[in-house]
């Protein structure tokens, strides 16, 4: 059989994407290498978030190309978007579109040596599995290419889910990681939600944990983390993006919530579930913020002091409103907020480890 290497940039989405197909893969009989020059295909999950996550990608190509790597296959949201950008890559055989990248198990399989019989095996056991349980996104950030890379939100009906963390579980995972890139949209068509999904999953048995990776403020119900606190099951954190804590930021960028808002949810959440860790997210450098709006969000920051803050500098990315402004800031204003957070939230997180 085959000898594959798999290698993800990005989000947990993309993540439990790449678990997905090693999985898949070493079923049907190959193994996975850790070398790339031993492999017989190596593959490449990519990013494009921001201009920074197309040049790790780019750069993760050419380094597995010196390293001897025979076949690159690049597959995920930069492949989606600008397949014309990394085909001419050296080293790169295939890049996958999105329609294929759905049967891309498929797809890689063909690519690698089949002998006449195949053995089964998994992965290595490990303490955590990421489980892909919805993808795509229809809102309309304006500084998001998200929604066009993964396109119209789509759900895993919820047995496919259990099955798939029940068969986790018995390889010895003591953690299942629910993730989506819109995750709060779970069940859009099925008359069910994200509630019901984590009830569901909870109730395969003990002996492991449930963490979700992200949610937005828009589709979090206050009664999913009363029942998540009672549980003792789910992992007492939750991902709440901000973006940014200014009032006007927040309208330009579609975001659908107010500073104040994002402030009476969190006050909620800590009353509901006390012990749970909160993170979030914030770009720094959207077009047009100002130094008041910079301090804004700070402000808001400070009263929320989250256990940790993923720092984004703004990345105009092309076919979004933002992408087509005229008032980008300089890469050295950008340089200098992204740093002030970046300490700032340092000292969050000392803080909320020394309580």
């Amino acid at each position: 059989m085959g000898k594959l290497a798999v290698y993800t940039v990005g989000c947990k989405v993309n993540q439990s994407e790449s678990e997905e197909l090693k999985a898949a893969l070493c079923q049907a009989g190959h193994t996975l290498c850790g070398d790339p020059a031993a492999a017989d295909l190596c593959v490449v999950n990519t990013c494009t978030v921001t201009a920074e996550s197309d040049r790790k990608c780019r750069k993760l190509i050419r380094w597995l190309n010196r390293q001897g790597a025979g076949k690159i296959v690049v597959a995920g949201c930069y492949a989606n978007l600008r397949p014309e950008e990394l085909a001419p890559l050296p080293g790169v055989v295939r890049v996958l579109s999105r329609e294929e990248k759905d049967r891309w198990h498929r797809e890689v399989d063909m690519m690698l040596p089949h002998p006449e019989a195949a053995r089964s095996a998994f992965p290595m056991a490990r303490c955590r599995a990421f489980v892909k349980v919805q993808d795509g996104c229809e809102r309309s950030c304006s500084y998001c290419i998200v929604p066009e890379a993964r396109g119209e939100e789509k759900s895993r009906p919820i047995d496919e889910v259990l099955d798939l963390a029940a068969s986790w579980l018995k390889k010895g995972v003591r953690e299942i990681v629910l993730c989506g890139v819109n995750l709060g949209k779970y069940g859009g068509g099925f008359g069910v939600d994200l509630g019901d999904l984590m009830r569901s999953v909870i109730g395969l048995g003990e002996g492991f944990r449930v963490r979700l990776s992200s949610i937005e403020l828009e589709d979090l119900e206050m009664s999913w983390v009363e029942e998540w606190s009672r549980s003792g099951k789910v992992c007492p954190h939750l991902h709440l993006p901000l973006q940014s804590g200014d009032d006007a930021i927040l309208r330009d960028m579609g975001r659908g919530y107010g500073q104040n808002d994002f402030l009476a949810a969190v006050n909620k959440l800590r009353v509901a579930w006390p012990d749970a860790a909160l993170t979030t997210e914030v770009i720094v450098g959207y077009p047009g913020e100002s130094e008041a709006a910079f301090a804004e969000t700070l402000k808001v920051l400070q009263e929320v002091r989250p256990s940790r803050v993923h720092v984004f500098r703004f990345s105009p990315r092309p076919g979004t409103a933002a992408g087509n402004r005229d008032d980008f800031l300089s890469p050295e204003v950008i340089r200098r907020r992204s740093s002030i957070l970046l300490e700032r939230a340092r000292r969050w997180r000392l803080q909320y480890a020394e309580e």
